[in-house]
């Protein structure tokens, strides 16, 4: 189809997000055909649009949705590890496309080549709820405006020139790799990705799967498949028995298959517990994985092992208990278990994970040291710290930044206080029991650290990094400032031994965690005492990371550009555990795959086999798989959102609808906007 002046589109499309999905578009321009550089070529830029098509009101939803995009467009051949040296080759991004809203890029052809090729990502960032969706188009033209205000569209979708080609992936595409039938042989190392509270894996962890699968390269005597269970999304507030029993059983049922021969675990927050209760359950109740499977990496990302009591105001605790986050704040908040009487982490930290731990071959934490407002230092990493070593590498990086001082100096995205009103306004109504204090030296000075409401703004409003830092890798200031293996003699036998020399009370790093009275002093002995059964009969590597805000997210890089200052953390994650130094081209000295290993017993329903549970669990162990009664508050405020979504979804919309009729052309929808929060409080906030 030839274009004219008035029709300069050259792709339309329309489609729609859940939470946790995302769509990827590849680009691909074709310049010219043949060897010979045409003489009239035409070097102009084509231009892409991306549109949410949601209504305007649905903006004051943010408890159903929110109603936003996260989107970004690239060139194929961009690195973050690589110098951009063009200026109109700088990746183009905006974490926050709201309804109504277009996210509008250029895509530069000033190199002549036969073909240029773009990637542009479009992410859902609903949270809340499986039950509504982000419904967009996207557009690509040969002028800015023809795709700002595009006229007279065909009615199909899809590409209207041979010039270009545009193949669309969606979630279960980039997830699902395709049958390698040349090497059927190959064994695999499965890679289990989790996910933390109000999270997923498929959107939140897809730039560690991608990384992860870079370094096939290193493994050529073996499969890399990533995988994560999608099931826990929206079901967060359950608590970690019930979300690490459904992991378990997913990696159990289906993912496994006789050609892994090894697994990974990589959990992110609170998805680091979650993944350590599935590996004991995986180990009492199918007691034949772990002869099959060889356990190499376990890896936590900013991970509350040891809870989160002693580094928030007391007033948690109780809040905790009542499961205002559900089971898991209970979890969390170190509650007993009615019956067993202990802790679920203490329960944790002990037998049988323990043992199972001691054969990976590598256990490693990552911790934030500052501006992470979620998970505190200590229990990130397992308490046991050089917190003096820390301090002064702190220090250190505080005299020797190249541009900005660590505390929040970023960019923010725009819309920043109608999103606080509507957003974090009715959240933190519920959330707020996860807001830590800040505690000031003597000299007035603290460690950059962001508070919860902070965090959880920064989810879908964060401070985004300066240019120069995406454009060229040498004016980062490195992020790892503590790297060290920590065995069991490492780790003082006594508090005395603590106090004595091992860390120090008056360290700031350590002011929440000693401060308090006697109520905090229980629950800070019981925190040490799961750190210690945490490191008993081995070792940990323990990585201390500085990053800007938001660094919960940072860490992980939730989204590839809006978390950019994440991506060293990630390249050591990749370069430390999976560098190939434990490939291996055959199991002759692999006694895991020796003919002693029991067999799995298997039952057949509908085809598909089914790995049947051990009969007999030791009584000690018996909480792993105990059935519990469901409280009231299991789920949590927002969990409730999930569990009636598909009700306050309807009403919602026939809300919205009466808003849409009503409003009048002349009318500034911003008002309206605010007008439909004021009408439907009950369900805004």
């Amino acid at each position: 189809m030839s274009l004219t002046p008035t029709n300069e589109i050259l792709f339309h499309y329309k489609s729609s997000v859940k939470v946790g999905e995302l769509e990827r578009y590849v680009i691909t321009y074709h310049l010219y055909d043949g060897e010979e550089i045409p003489p009239d070529l035409n070097l102009n830029s084509l231009w892409l649009k991306v549109r949410n098509m949601n209504p305007l009101s649905y903006r004051a939803a943010y408890l159903m949705g929110p109603f936003m995009l996260y989107c970004d467009v690239k060139t194929a051949e961009y690195h973050h590890s690589q110098k951009i040296v063009a200026s109109v080759d700088y990746p183009k991004f905006e974490p926050n496309v709201q309804t109504q809203q277009d996210f509008v890029a250029e895509l530069s052809v000033h190199n002549i080549r036969q073909k240029h090729v773009w990637i542009a990502d479009v992410m859902s960032q609903i949270l809340f709820t499986t039950n509504t969706n982000v419904t967009y188009e996207v557009t690509i033209g040969t002028s800015k405006e023809s795709v700002e205000n595009p006229h007279d569209l065909p009615s199909h979708l899809g590409a209207y020139s041979p010039k270009l080609t545009v193949n669309r992936l969606t979630t279960l595409d980039l997830w699902n790799l395709p049958v390698q039938i040349t090497t059927p042989q190959k064994k695999k190392h499965l890679v289990v990705l989790t996910h933390g509270l109000h999270s997923n894996v498929s959107t939140d962890l897809v730039y560690i799967m991608e990384q992860i699968y870079k370094a096939q390269k290193n493994y050529p005597h073996e499969q890399i498949v990533v995988k994560g269970y999608r099931g826990n999304v929206c079901q967060t507030e359950k608590g970690v028995k019930y979300l690490g029993t459904r992991l378990a059983e997913y990696i159990i049922q289906d993912l496994y298959d006789e050609s892994i021969r090894k697994i990974s675990f990589v959990g992110h927050s609170l998805g680091g517990l979650i993944q350590a209760f599935a590996i004991a359950y995986i180990y009492e109740v199918y007691p034949w994985f772990f002869k099959k499977v060889n356990p190499i990496n376990f890896i936590t990302l900013a991970s509350p092992l040891l809870g989160i009591v002693t580094d928030n105001p007391a007033y948690i605790k109780v809040l905790l208990s009542f499961g205002v986050i559900g089971k898991t704040g209970q979890d969390l908040g170190l509650e007993n278990d009615v019956e067993v009487g202990k802790p679920l982490l203490y329960l944790l930290s002990g037998l049988p994970l323990i043992e199972i731990l001691r054969r990976f071959k590598r256990r490693t934490v990552y911790a934030n040291a500052i501006n992470d407002g979620i998970v505190p230092l200590y229990t990130a990493s397992l308490l046991f710290l050089d917190y003096n070593d820390i301090l002064e590498q702190l220090q250190k990086l505080k005299e020797n930044s190249k541009k900005s001082p660590l505390i929040n100096d970023a960019s923010t995205p725009v819309n920043q206080d109608f999103f606080n009103k509507t957003f974090i306004s009715p959240l933190t109504k519920m959330l707020s029991i996860l807001a830590p204090q800040k505690f000031p030296t003597e000299n007035g000075s603290e460690i950059p650290k962001v508070s919860f409401f902070e965090s959880a703004s920064s989810i879908l409003l964060p401070p985004l990094p300066e240019r120069a830092y995406i454009m060229d890798p040498d004016s980062r200031d490195p992020v790892i400032i503590h790297d060290k293996i920590y065995n069991e003699d490492d780790i003082p036998q006594s508090e005395f031994d603590i106090e004595d020399g091992f860390f120090d009370k008056k360290n700031i790093l350590l002011q929440a965690f000693f401060a308090g009275k006697k109520e905090r002093a229980k629950y800070r002995n019981l925190e040490e005492t799961i750190a210690r059964r945490w490191h008993e009969g081995m070792a940990w590597r323990k990585v201390v990371v500085a990053l800007k805000p938001d660094a919960h997210n940072n860490i992980i890089v939730r989204r590839k550009f809006a978390n950019a200052y994440g991506w060293p953390v990630i390249d050591h994650l990749i370069d430390v555990h999976f560098n190939g130094d434990d490939d291996d081209d055959n199991d002759e000295n692999d006694d895991i795959n020796s003919t002693q290993v029991v067999e799995p017993i298997q039952s057949v329903t509908e085809g598909k086999k089914k790995y049947r549970k051990a009969e007999n669990i030791p009584q000690e162990y018996g909480w792993l798989n105990k059935v519990e009664t469901n409280g009231v508050f299991d789920e949590g405020p927002t969990g409730m959102i999930s569990t009636v979504g598909e009700i306050v979804e309807a009403l919602a919309k026939r809300g919205f609808s009466a808003v849409i009729d009503r409003r009048n052309a002349s009318e500034d929808p911003n008002d309206e906007v605010l007008r439909f929060e004021e009408m439907n409080s009950d369900l805004v906030q």
